[in-house]
């Protein structure tokens, strides 16, 4: 009884002690992703909708998941208008907008998922874990960062460092997960016992 209790908790808990909800949509984010540690979270809005969730990582990546679902060339369009006054390359904007549109043939649902990566000399995009393309160079991979991080940031990050009284963890950390499976195990054994 006790082994099977136990294989129960390993398998609900295991996923969360790996990721960070954003706490305002309940969103989930590995806490590591393509060699990148999960640094910071936030949410983009447009008024009362709460339009995506996104994730900064370490290595340059920025992960976007969708809690609202928008058309494909408003995706496109809205990002492309941030890294307007960001870079003044347009036509390493519109190669952009052209990669993340092809990308998108469905639009962005609610529950797609955007990685950007600015860490090399393009800015690369996958939708969904299919790569879509890259784009153009330096100056755009710092425009697409400074969407989310320059004083004109389109929402707040808050960190992510497992204070409970930070904005950005989870409530399911790894210490919790442990303390509560010591719990339903000292629970069990002790029904056992009786």
């Amino acid at each position: 009884m006790i082994r099977s209790l136990l294989s129960f908790l390993v398998v609900c808990f295991a996923g969360d002690a790996l990721a960070s909800n954003e706490p305002r949509t309940g969103i989930s984010f590995p806490d590591q992703h393509k060699g990148g540690v999960l640094q910071r979270l936030g949410v983009r809005t447009k008024g009362p909708i709460k339009v995506y969730a996104v994730g900064q990582y370490d290595n340059g990546n920025y992960m976007l998941k969708m809690s609202y679902g928008v058309g494909a060339e408003k995706m496109t369009s809205a990002l492309a208008d941030a890294l307007g006054p960001r870079c003044s390359d347009a036509k390493q904007i519109e190669a952009f907008k052209a990669c993340l549109l092809a990308g998108l043939p469905d639009g962005a649902p609610k529950g797609t998922t955007m990685l950007f990566s600015t860490g090399g000399g393009k800015l690369s995009v996958s939708v969904n874990n299919k790569n879509v393309g890259a784009a153009g160079g330096k100056a755009l991979c710092n425009a697409f960062a400074g969407i989310y991080t320059d004083k004109n940031a389109v929402c707040a990050l808050y960190d992510v460092d497992g204070d409970e009284s930070s904005a950005g963890h989870g409530l399911l950390t790894a210490p919790r997960v442990g303390a509560l499976v010591g719990a339903a195990l000292g629970y069990t054994a002790g029904k056992a016992l009786a």
